[in-house]
This record gives structure tokens, sequence and C-alpha cells, in this order.
């Protein structure tokens, strides 16, 4: 499947796009040695503080990592269940996702199992606190991790298709839309492989996530960013925005403060306005975490945790540059 813009799409302009803070837990990904034993200064508190506090520094909404959702305790629930739409209807933040990275392609039968079961049980969340989609990119790699070492690409494509299509059509009848995250490292790493995924999986509530960083690292060096937003122009669910550095795989790739990097968030908003974009952007700050030679966080190491700032500050840098 070859990627032109030989279709013409109508496409009706936008001149805003709407801001949202995606909320993240301390630790997110466990051990993961990438990531470490990271911490921010939200991490600790309940979500619907964040909430809150994204309303009072000029968010139209808020987004939030799974196991942010996860370390709410059952017997806590119902309360903390309340005080989400307590916040929510005091704020009038929109909880635009949930953010669900899993295990759809794996050698391991039942890590695929475990992680297809974990994005339906981020999808039942999602329907119970109002969130409108749940994201996840294509775990656990394809080209980095290696698989291609212990699986072919034909069963690569099997996998990611059956379960996205498992898991699209558990969300549909829940009114809860599913959006692959095109990302470095995984068999989804170009606009060819997106749209090849939709046209395999055919299911109208299953669209992308665009990671911006991404789109410089990865899909920059095969096309024009522009040419690659119209392309997907009508299948963009959220946008994820960052500055990154590195190359296209998961361990080469780092996140680095806002201006620091590759991307042109001029170009990248004229972009999603021209294609009528009228979701979310979320904020997705991950420098915080484990950087230096064996992270992905900030390349010297030491990443910004304080996330008063990074909300304050990233909105001011986005305002600036076309986010508006």
């Amino acid at each position: 499947m070859s990627v032109t813009n030989s279709d013409i799409k109508n496409y009706t302009a936008v001149e805003h796009l709407k801001l949202s803070m995606e909320i993240w837990p301390n630790m997110p990904w466990g051990r993961l040695e990438i990531c470490g034993p990271a911490w921010n200064s939200w991490g600790d508190k309940p979500l619907a503080w964040c909430i809150e506090r994204s309303a009072e520094l000029g968010y139209e909404g808020f987004d939030v990592l799974f196991p942010k959702l996860q370390e709410i305790r059952p017997h806590e629930y119902d309360q903390q269940r309340a005080d989400i739409k307590k916040a929510m209807d005091k704020t009038g933040l929109v909880f635009a996702s949930i953010g669900c990275h899993t295990s759809f392609v794996t050698p391991r039968y039942f890590d695929r199992d475990s992680g297809i079961a974990k994005f339906k049980r981020a999808i039942d969340m999602a329907e119970d606190l109002g969130a409108e989609v749940v994201t996840t990119l294509i775990g656990d790699g394809y080209y980095d991790p290696p698989l291609y070492n212990l699986m072919t690409r034909k069963e690569a494509w099997r996998q990611v298709t059956e379960a996205v299509i498992e898991v699209a059509d558990y969300a549909r009848p829940k009114g809860i839309d599913v959006a692959i995250e095109l990302i470095q490292g995984t068999i989804i790493n170009s606009i060819e492989a997106l749209l090849k995924l939709f046209e395999l999986v055919d299911r109208d509530n299953v669209y992308t996530c665009v990671d911006v960083g991404t789109f410089y690292t990865t899909v920059k060096p095969k096309m024009p960013i522009p040419d690659a937003i119209y392309a997907i122009g009508d299948r963009i669910r959220s946008v994820h925005v960052k500055d990154e550095v590195g190359f296209p795989n998961i361990m080469q790739s780092q996140h680095v403060w806002f201006g620091g990097g590759f991307v042109d968030f001029r170009e990248m908003a004229a972009a999603l306005k021209s294609v009528g974009y009228e979701g979310y952007s979320a904020v997705e700050w991950e420098a915080w975490q484990a950087g230096g030679l064996f992270g992905v966080g900030e390349p010297s190491g030491i990443g910004l945790a304080d996330f008063d700032r990074v909300a304050e500050e990233a909105r001011e840098y986005l305002l600036e540059e076309g986010w508006d």
C-alpha cells in the first residue's frame, strides 16, 4: 500500500486546538529499566486533585495513564470515583483519554492474553468514569525489542489485527473509541503501516493517536509532516504533545524539554488545524523518567519532575507555537 494525497479529502479547518494535561503515577511502568523508579510531584496526588490543578493552570481536558487508575484500591474506588466526577463537574474539564500501553504482539501467548484483558479493563473504566477513548501503542515491539528474531512479520500482523478487532468490538457497545499509537520500534511505525491496519481491522471506532515526538523522529524521515497528517486526518482521535531527539527506535530516542528537540510545533499545529482536528492535545511530559545513556528520559539524566512547572510552562510554550 502506497501513501499518496491523490484522494482529495474534504477537511474543514479549525482555528483552535484544545490542550489537555496528561496525569501520571509514580513509576508508571513498574521495573522497566529504561524508565527507572521514576517520581513526579503529582505522582502520589489523588486524581481529583490533579484534575482541579490542571484546570487552575488553564487546561481544557485531562488524560490519565492507566496505572494511575490501577493504583486505586478496590475499597476506595467508589469514593475516588465520586471525587473524580465531582472534580470534572466543578472544573468542566473533559476526560479525554486513558493511556493503556499493553502487549498485543508477542511470542508469549499468556502475555498477549493478559495484555488484551488489561486493555478491556481500561475500556470498562473509561466507560465508568466518562473517558472518551483508550489509547495504546503496539507492545511488545517488533523491531525494538527485536521480536522478528522470534516471530515472522506475517504472525506479528495477524496478532495485532486480531487483538485490535477484539478490543474494538468490546469497546463499541460501550461507546468507547480505540486509538492506536504509531510508535518507533513497533510493527505500526509508519503512515503506510497505520493505513494498512485500518484497512485490515475495518472498525469505525478504531483511530490513531499522533505522538508528536515520534512523528519527527520516525515519520518525517519518510515523508513530510503535513502530508502525513493529511493522510490520516480523519482518523486522528488523540494527540500526545512532546519534544524528542534520537533515532527511530525505542532505546535510542529520548524526551527533551519543549523546544530542545526535533519537533516543529508550529508546523504540527498548522497541520492538525488544517485537517479539522477537534480532539484534545495532551501535554505528555516523560523526561522525568530515567534518562542518560540507558533511559528514555532527559539525555542529561536529570529531567523536570515538578509537574506544576511542567503544566504551566509547557502550555505557555505551546500557545506561543500555535497551539491556541
